[in-house]
């Protein structure tokens, strides 16, 4: 005789019950599309963005779509949620209302669902006395919360430029079934035509309706149009909205997203632009929050910015936006994994090095690093031999060179668009602060070369053994008045890394996620430490150096040393960086995702946490803009071609983290895991100059030059987490 088990036969019980009452509650018809009725027609005309789902939970799930009106009146909607394509098995139906105040979005929380299911979800909208139906959408609720992780497989991606390119590279994807697609960040850019890194050929582009209302970046002759107004991001996200592959793909699997710069501003911080490089304040709350109520509005992210009303539609309220605001959250996907989403932008301080920063000043004088030198293990003597002499024009010793610097600087200024009366106050402050050596005799060889002779001053010695020696920011590569280079890229390695470690030393490293978000961040790893953690990072963790001295480049002899690429990413807060790597090995292991470069890296940065950077879907690839970039300076041109010429094994070979790095195709990343935990990583990748061209209908060329790079994550029985490139 069998004995069976009381504790199955409770979970049998409860599980009937379950089944029971939702049968009981489920309105298996339509009460507004009786069997015999007409099925309403799809009518992409009156949905032209199509529809979207978001953040799956076991239980809930965030629909969305857009429903305008030529004469700008809310809009009635019916919503259906149906266990089958046909919709003949409804599970919810209810009436909405899609406001003209929100551009005619509608975000729509359904919850009550079963965990784990797929479902079918369809927007209906009256016309001219009959039906018509949005697209149908399929999306997937997350596995339950006390079960085993069943196999994921999803798509992550990053970078989609809209102007003058076409997103082939996400109709691979298509033919996939994904539990859902991670999307890191510029999902919008907010520059029109901006030509450092955006096509102008007119292949497709936007033109802003509020063209008043947008903010004109650069000279009137040469510059480009960044959106600012509501109206100019609403539109940058419906125009992008209507691109049908990306439509497709957000038809079939629920989107998961955080925002990074372009959702908002190039290189932001907080509220802060960094167009003008410091000419000029850019902190802008009005235009901060313009980005992120479109942002909201648009996008199926289910975070609280506003009310949920009885219908479980979204309401986006002023206040709950910037700085209030919270996109950081958490999503679990059984018992065994959890996604982290980190907003790396909203709260972070801003850049170590400013844009502005005099190439001459000193970020710290020699009295400071006295201090500071034991705190970093270091002697003085040690110390002073990575440090520049600098004169301290307080001094009367140097008192003869203080008007003629005065006058050389003021010029300086308002050559570089400095107003006169600014530059007059920066050049009077600067001709009285401790300045480099180097720069007063190469300032003051300026000022000789144009004045007359009786007014030439005498150079001070270019070495003296009782100059003091200091930090100055031409250490760091920072050699104009106004620039990213020195400051956000091509920073010198070794200087960067001590100044780091003297703000810390010093007390004033500030947390590059926030305090907030970092508390968040470290009770989710502290509260779950049996998980397995994917961590979303709109920016990549990988460091990314350049060797400039390598012989093959013969490179200017000034740049033949290690450069940071990009310090506005991870690399601008590496000892944050390392910190949060050893928090994510403590752990059962984690797996950070990540965009932005516009190239793919795979990156072992421990034994437990490994990194996959996702390349652009179709914006200029790492490989393109700083091609670009060598061209613009004659002087440097040639050693910039051999650079970019070796990029990939440059990067390689200067970070040992590093088993891959792609810069010059486009495409997207795909996810497996299975159900014991070993991960396949996939790039599908596509040439960059396919992204000029609309291939959606040609798919057999799209799949002739697809190259799919194939990674193993194998864990170990310590816990160890193996990343292997299959060959």
């Amino acid at each position: 005789m069998a004995v069976s088990d009381p504790s199955s036969a409770r979970t049998s019980r409860r599980a009937f019950l379950k089944l029971s009452l939702a049968a009981a509650t489920l309105p298996f018809a339509s009460r507004w599309f009786p069997a015999h009725a007409q099925v309403p027609g799809v009518s992409r005309a009156d949905f032209p963005q199509s529809v979207a789902s978001g953040d799956p939970r076991p239980d809930r799930v965030l629909l969305w779509t857009r429903v305008p009106d030529v004469e700008r009146r809310d809009v009635v909607v019916r919503l259906q949620v149906a266990d089958d394509a046909a919709f003949s098995q409804l599970r919810v139906e209810r009436e909405l209302t899609a406001h003209a105040g929100h551009d005619h979005c509608l975000r729509v929380r359904v919850d009550g669902l079963l965990p784990g299911h797929r479902y079918h979800y369809r927007f209906l909208r009256q016309r001219e006395g009959a039906w018509v139906s949005s697209p149908v959408g399929r999306t997937r609720t997350a596995p339950a919360a006390e079960a085993p992780t069943p196999p994921l497989r999803f798509a992550f991606m990053s970078c989609q430029d809209y102007g003058g390119r076409w997103y082939n590279s996400l109709v691979p994807l298509l033919q996939e079934d994904l539990d859902f697609v991670l999307h890191l960040g510029d999902f919008i850019y907010e520059s029109v035509g901006d030509t450092s890194f955006q096509r102008a050929d007119g292949a497709r582009g936007i033109v802003f309706d509020d063209m008043a209302g947008a903010l004109r970046v650069g000279a009137a002759d040469s510059g480009y149009l960044a959106a600012a107004s509501l109206d100019n991001y609403r539109q940058l996200h419906r125009e992008y909205r209507t691109d049908t592959a990306l439509q497709a793909l957000l038809e079939r699997a629920p989107l998961v997203a955080i925002w990074d710069d372009h959702e908002f501003s190039d290189d932001c911080w907080q509220d802060h632009a960094t167009y003008e490089d410091g000419r000029r304040e850019e902190g802008n709350l009005r235009r901060r929050r313009n980005a992120e109520r479109a942002y909201f509005e648009y996008m199926p992210v289910d975070v609280a910015v506003g009310a949920v009303d009885a219908t479980g539609a979204h309401i986006v309220d002023d206040n709950r936006l910037h700085p209030n605001g919270q996109l950081w959250r958490r999503l679990d996907y059984g018992r065994d994994v959890s996604l982290l989403l980190l907003d790396y932008r909203s709260h972070r301080p801003d850049h170590p090095i400013p844009e502005d920063a005099f190439p001459g000043a000193l970020a710290y004088d020699e009295a400071a690093l006295r201090r500071l030198a034991p705190a970093l293990g270091m002697d003085w003597s040690a110390l002073s031999t990575a440090l520049m002499p600098y004169l301290d024009l307080a001094d009367d010793a140097w008192a003869d060179l203080r008007k003629p610097l005065r006058r050389a600087l003021a010029k300086a200024y308002t050559d570089a668009g400095v107003d006169k009366r600014d530059a007059t106050v920066r050049a009077t402050a600067l001709s009285m602060l401790p300045m480099a050596v180097y720069v007063v005799r190469d300032v003051l060889t300026r000022y000789n070369a144009a004045v007359p002779g009786f007014m030439e001053v005498d150079l001070p010695p270019d070495a003296h053994d009782d100059y003091l020696r200091g930090l100055p920011w031409l250490a760091f590569g920072k050699s104009a008045l106004f620039g990213h280079l020195g400051s956000r890229y091509m920073v010198v390695k070794d200087s960067y890394d001590l100044l780091l470690a003297l703000r810390r030393a010093d007390g004033a490293l500030p947390s590059a996620l926030g305090d907030a978000q970092q508390a968040w961040l470290a009770a989710q790893l502290a509260d779950a430490p049996t998980r397995s953690f994917f961590v979303a990072s709109s920016v990549s963790m990988t460091p990314m150096v350049l060797d400039l001295s390598n012989p093959a480049l013969d490179a200017p002899p000034l740049l033949r040393r290690k450069f940071y690429l990009n310090v506005d990413q991870w690399d601008g807060f590496g000892l944050q960086r390392d910190a949060l790597v050893s928090a994510l090995d403590r752990t059962a292991g984690a797996v950070v995702l990540s965009g932005d470069i516009h190239a793919s890296f795979a990156t072992q940065h421990s034994a437990r946490t490994v990194e996959f950077t996702a390349p652009a879907i179709s914006s200029s690839t790492l490989s393109a803009i700083m091609g670009d970039a060598a061209k613009s300076d004659p002087a440097t041109a040639s050693a910039g071609e051999r650079l970019v010429a070796g990029l990939d094994a440059l990067l390689a070979a200067g970070e040992p983290r590093i088993r891959h790095a792609q810069t010059r195709r486009h495409g997207v990343g795909l996810f497996q895991r299975d159900a014991g935990g070993d991960c396949e990583v996939q790039f599908l990748l596509l040439p960059a100059d396919l992204c000029s061209q609309r291939l959606y209908d040609d798919t057999a060329r799209i799949d002739a030059a697809l190259v799919r790079e194939r990674f193993d994550l194998v864990t170990g029985v310590t816990g160890e987490r193996v990343l292997k490139k299959r060959t």
